[in-house]
C-alpha cells in the first residue's frame, strides 16, 4: 500500500473523523450571478481538439446553472450539449438536473490492462446522442447528499480505423443503453464547493444492463474518500483514495469462436488484412474480458491526469492522490471581463502527485501503479471552478482545461 495512504489513515484520518465536524464557512456557496460566453479551444487527450462556442450562466436562478456548448465545424471531433443544473423544486433541498448531448468523435481505444502500450490502439468513429436526468436530495446544510440519475444513450460505431488511419471496418454497429446511477455523499467539510477542512466520503453504484444477450450485465461500485487538512492559514492539503470495482451479475459469451463471430470485421475485404485482423483480435479480446470481469477505467481530467481519457481499463481500478492547494487570493472580488464575469472568491495554484492502476483481479490493485504529477491553476467564480492543469507521467506531458476540481465522485467526463 502506498506510503501516503498509511500517513493519512494513521495520522490524519482519526483526527478528521473523531474531531468536531467543521462549521460551514460563512462565505460558502455564492449565489452571485456569473457568466462565461466565448469561443473556447478544447483538447482532450485520446480524443482530439476542437474549438467550441460555450456559454455558462451560473446562479441565474438561486443556485441553478445553465451550460450550453457547440463545437465549431473543422475540429477533430463534434460535440454539443445543453444542461440545466441543480434547479430547486419547491424547496432548496430537492435539486433537479436535465441535459441532452450529441457527439461524433474518433475515440482512442487502448488495450485493456495496466501494462498496455501507448501505441497499441484502434480508433472507432462513434456517433452518440443521449440525455441525463438527476434528482439530488440535500440535508443538514448539504452534509448529507443523495442522488439518482437516469441515463439514455444511443451509440453507433460507424467505422473503425487502425492507428495509421486505415479503415478496418465500415459496417455500423449500434448500441443502446438505458440505466441508472444512485449514490450518497457524506460531506463533513467546511464548504461543499471549496472545502479546506474535514472529510468527504461518497459511494455510487452503476448497474450496466447489456444491450443484447451475448454481453454480460455488470455492476460497478465506486467509493471515494477525500480528506482536507488546513495548512498555513488559508492553504489546504488534500488526500484522495478511490476504488472502482466491477462485479458480473449475468455473464455473457466468453468462448472465442462465438465472440469472433459477433465481432467479425470482414477482414477479407479490408485494404490491409493484417491490420484489420489485429483490430478484430482486440475487439474479441475486449469483448471476452468485459464479459468475464466487467469494465472500469483510469485516466483523464479527473484522475491520473497525465494520461488520456480511459487510457487504462480492466474490471477494477484504484487511485491515490495528494494535492497541495495554495490559495493566493481569497478575497471576494466582482469581475466583469465581458466574456467572463461574476464574483471571484478564490485564485489558486495547486501541486499534485497521483498514482493509479487497473486490474482484472482485485488482489493486484496496488501493483504497478502509474504515476502522474504536475501543477494546476484554478479560479472560483460564482460557484464555478475554472481549472487549468499540467500533468506529466510515464507517457509524457498532458494539459487539461476543465471545470470543477479533480478527484470527484461524479465527474462531468469520466474517471
Amino acid at each position: 500500500m502506498p506510503v501516503f495512504i498509511w500517513i493519512f489513515f494513521f495520522f490524519l484520518f482519526p483526527g478528521l473523523v473523531f474531531g468536531i465536524i467543521p462549521e460551514r464557512r460563512p462565505d460558502g456557496i455564492s449565489e452571485e450571478f456569473g457568466w462565461f460566453v466565448a469561443p473556447t479551444p478544447i483538447a482532450i487527450e485520446g480524443v482530439g481538439s476542437s474549438i467550441f462556442f460555450s456559454g455558462i450562466l451560473s446562479n441565474f436562478y438561486q443556485t441553478s446553472d445553465l451550460f450550453a456548448t457547440r463545437s465549431i465545424p473543422g475540429g477533430e471531433f463534434d460535440f454539443g450539449a445543453v444542461v440545466i443544473d441543480e434547479v430547486p423544486l419547491y424547496t432548496k433541498h430537492l435539486l433537479l438536473t436535465a441535459g441532452k448531448y450529441d457527439n461524433s468523435v474518433t475515440v482512442t481505444l487502448f488495450e485493456r490492462g495496466i501494462d498496455s502500450k501507448a501505441d497499441d490502439y484502434i480508433l472507432p468513429f462513434v456517433h452518440e446522442k443521449g440525455d441525463i436526468f438527476q434528482a439530488k436530495l440535500l440535508f443538514w446544510e448539504e452534509r448529507l447528499v443523495f442522488f439518482y440519475q437516469l441515463l439514455n444513450r444511443d451509440s453507433t460505431t460507424e467505422r473503425i480505423y487502425d492507428k495509421n488511419g486505415n479503415i478496418l471496418s465500415s459496417e455500423p454497429t449500434n448500441y443502446q443503453y438505458k440505466g441508472s446511477i444512485f449514490g450518497a455523499i457524506f460531506d463533513f467539510t467546511d464548504d461543499p464547493i471549496d472545502p479546506r477542512k474535514g472529510i468527504r466520503l461518497g459511494h455510487k453504484m452503476r448497474p450496466v444492463k447489456a444491450g443484447f444477450q451475448f454481453q454480460s450485465d455488470i455492476r460497478v461500485n465506486d467509493t471515494n474518500l477525500t480528506g482536507y487538512l488546513p495548512l498555513f492559514g488559508a492553504d489546504t492539503l488534500v488526500f484522495n483514495f478511490y476504488t472502482s470495482l466491477s462485479s458480473v451479475i449475468r455473464q455473457g459469451i466468453t468462448d472465442e469462436a462465438t465472440a469472433r463471430m459477433i465481432n467479425n470485421q470482414n477482414c477479407a475485404m479490408a485494404p490491409d488484412y493484417n491490420a484489420c485482423k489485429a483490430g478484430e483480435d482486440k475487439l474479441v479480446a475486449d469483448f471476452i474480458a468485459y464479459n468475464k470481469y466487467g469494465f472500469t477505467s483510469m485516466g483523464g481530467s479527473n484522475r491520473l491526469r497525465a494520461y488520456p481519457m480511459s487510457r487504462f481499463s480492466a474490471g477494477n481500478a484504484s487511485y491515490q492522490g495528494i494535492e497541495y492547494r495554495y490559495n493566493f487570493s481569497a478575497t471576494p472580488t466582482k469581475i466583469n471581463w465581458y466574456v467572463l464575469g461574476g464574483l471571484e472568491t478564490l485564485l489558486q495554484i495547486a501541486f499534485f502527485y497521483e498514482q493509479g492502476t487497473v486490474a482484472e483481479d482485485i488482489s493486484e490493485l496496488y501493483i504497478n501503479l502509474k504515476p502522474s504529477y504536475g501543477v494546476g491553476f484554478r479560479a472560483l467564480i460564482s460557484g464555478f471552478v475554472y481549472r487549468f492543469d499540467f500533468a506529466y507521467g510515464d507517457e509524457g506531458f498532458v494539459p487539461t482545461i476543465f471545470i470543477d476540481y479533480p478527484m470527484d465522485l461524479n465527474p462531468i467526463a469520466g474517471n
